[in-house]
């Protein structure tokens, strides 16, 4: 009796992980050494159907206390798409050292029925003994990360409380030598005069238009590999640190307060203290976007990908909330407007838009599918859904934003459509909260699945054009040719033609053309001239209009009534804003120095 004998193939992922970026360039370092380790393991047990896939999962330079790794990140997304049978690893922790990562990340695998295997510790996840091995392993690793973390900032702070830094790089005035921090004159001068001039000014903006006229620039240090650094403009963010820091007035800032130093003072006690003031009564504003309960901010995009910001404007008696949309250079040149919606309208919109489609389930099955949910499972969430939508009504405004930063992606508002893309990981365990206690989101587990619903809907929620689109300029004297007669004739024949259609109402379409003088057809023709684009029209009138733009071409062209669709029609340039330069301090931009 012959036995049919069929091996099933089992695909084979590496995940490999180093810490630390030191010799990653290096020929052979530690990520070759687990990869060849891991190949030769998956090679001996080619008898059980085991196939290492060419895809390589090497994470250089990030720790394992958390999820957010890229290569670990990608390996989850292919685990999701069923690329992936098996994940070998050198040590369980280089997948991880967090205890209660580990376990979500088993919960991931079994779900998908993924095999754990670790080359140098033999357990078996499938059963009760090997997860309890396994579990007692991986609190040792935790252990380990958060004993060797404590040292390290048991460290740093005793160097603080002596009065030294503790590494990086010396602050601007300062260089570093054995002795501990000496002071760099040419530096020091520049940083006292931020500080007088700060006084005097009261204002940022000034103190580093100051600096900028007076052409103060770093010095140039060496690292302690020679390399140079320094030479360049002070920045903005250079001198806002500068007037902070409170280094140069002698101390080292702590966790919860600050240590006297071994280093010697900048500025004077007195000084130092009146620049806090200053500092202190520039960081009033009122009114905050954190101060209001909109929760869409950090969420919200117009539909060309721009963000949308939250701006408040307090009148008397009222405050005016606006999302609009951020005025980015490219959008201003192509006279893309910004986009603008009502704050406590917008809000509403969303917050009904995500309670119906909660309890649509039509729509929620179909995005749950989505996170991988079937049968049982895919039926229970489903049916949690009008709870899920009347907890979420009943969610207190102040506690909205952490609900939506979690369960969605993004929000995408549009002339007359909505969007809302659901990060579903997130709006599963929505499903399954009890309400007992504030939901929020688990951003270390994002990385591990990227599945995600649109839901779109047909709705206007933005308010009307606030500013013409007409692109109209004047015509100087050196940009103005000899108008082309015919055309100019023709656009003047126009002009007759739709006259004399509003003004002889009684007549048809043979007695305006007997009127004007030409048959039907042609009438008809001038009638769709007057739909041609303003600056068309006055490119003709001063004959800078395109060389191919002729009387026949216009005349014969079924023109279209989208005014960007003519310009490209008839070779015309897309009309581009110019932009004036703007003082932007504090985002690493610098005045014109003119």
């Amino acid at each position: 009796m012959a036995t049919d004998l069929v091996m099933q193939i089992r695909r084979c992922a590496i995940y490999t992980r180093k810490s630390v970026n030191r010799n990653l360039d290096h020929e052979v370092s530690s990520l070759v050494t687990q990869r060849e380790i891991s190949s030769a393991y998956i090679t001996s047990q080619q008898y059980k159907g085991w196939v290492e896939l060419p895809d390589h999962y090497d994470d250089g330079g990030h720790s394992g206390s958390g999820l957010e790794r890229p290569a670990l990140a990608q390996l989850m997304q292919d685990i999701e798409a069923d690329k992936i049978d098996v994940v070998v690893v050198y040590k369980i922790d280089r997948l991880t050292r967090s205890l209660a990562d580990f376990v979500r990340l088993i919960e991931i695998f079994d779900r998908r029925n993924i095999a754990l295997v670790s080359i140098s510790q033999a357990f078996d996840t499938s059963d009760s003994m090997g997860r309890m091995i396994l579990n007692v392993l991986l609190t040792f690793s935790q252990y380990e990360r958060e004993l060797i973390a404590e040292r390290v900032r048991d460290s740093i702070r005793t160097r603080k409380r002596h009065g030294k830094m503790h590494g990086g790089l010396p602050p601007f005035g300062y260089i570093a030598t054995p002795e501990g921090l000496k002071i760099e004159n040419a530096e020091a001068k520049i940083v006292q005069f931020i500080f007088d001039e700060f006084l005097r000014s009261k204002r940022y903006t000034r103190v580093m238009t100051a600096v900028r006229e007076r052409g103060y620039c770093s010095s140039i240090k060496f690292s302690p590999c020679g390399k140079p650094r320094g030479g360049t403009p002070i920045s903005p963010s250079t001198v806002y640190s500068i007037l902070q820091n409170p280094m140069y007035v002698g101390e080292i800032r702590g966790h919860d307060r600050t240590y006297l130093g071994q280093h010697e003072p900048l500025v004077s006690r007195e000084t130092w203290e009146a620049a806090q003031v200053i500092c202190q009564e520039r960081k009033k504003r009122s009114p905050h976007n954190r101060d209001t309960d909109h929760f869409l901010a950090g969420l919200l995009y117009d539909e060309l990908g721009r963000h949308m910001l939250l701006e408040l404007k307090a009148h008397p008696g009222k405050l005016y909330a606006n999302y609009v949309s951020s005025n980015a250079i490219w959008s201003q040149k192509e006279f893309r407007r910004q986009y603008r919606a009502k704050a406590e309208e917008l809000d509403a919109l969303i917050l009904a838009s995500v309670a119906t489609f909660l309890c649509d389930r039509i729509l929620l099955r179909k995005a749950l599918k989505r996170a991988g949910l079937f049968g049982a499972a895919l039926e229970k969430a489903a049916a949690s859904g009008p709870s899920a939508a009347q907890r979420l009504t009943t969610t207190p405004k102040r506690q909205l934003k952490e609900v939506f930063c979690a369960i969605a992606r993004r929000v995408e508002v549009g002339e007359d459509r909505l969007m809302i893309d659901f990060r579903m990981l997130e709006l599963y365990r929505f499903l399954e909260w009890s309400g007992a206690t504030g939901f929020r989101g688990r951003p270390a587990d994002w990385p591990c699945s990227d599945a995600h619903y649109e839901h779109v809907l047909t709705v206007r929620a933005t308010t009307a054009e606030r500013w013409p689109s007409l692109h109209i300029e004047p015509c100087s004297a050196h940009r103005r040719r000899e108008p082309n007669a015919k055309l100019v004739d023709l656009v003047r024949s126009a002009r007759k033609a739709q006259r004399l259609l509003e003004d002889n109402r009684d007549l048809d379409l043979a007695g305006l053309a007997k009127m004007q003088g030409c048959r039907t057809a042609h009438f008809a023709r001038l009638i769709r001239l007057n739909f041609l684009a303003p600056d068309i029209v006055t490119a003709i009138l001063d004959g800078t209009q395109p060389p191919v733009l002729t009387r026949k071409v216009l005349l014969n062209s079924n023109i279209p009534t989208d005014w960007p669709v003519q310009r490209r029609l008839y070779g015309f340039a897309a009309p581009q804003k110019p932009i004036t330069s703007r003082h932007l301090f504090g985002r690493g931009m610098w005045p014109n120095a003119n």
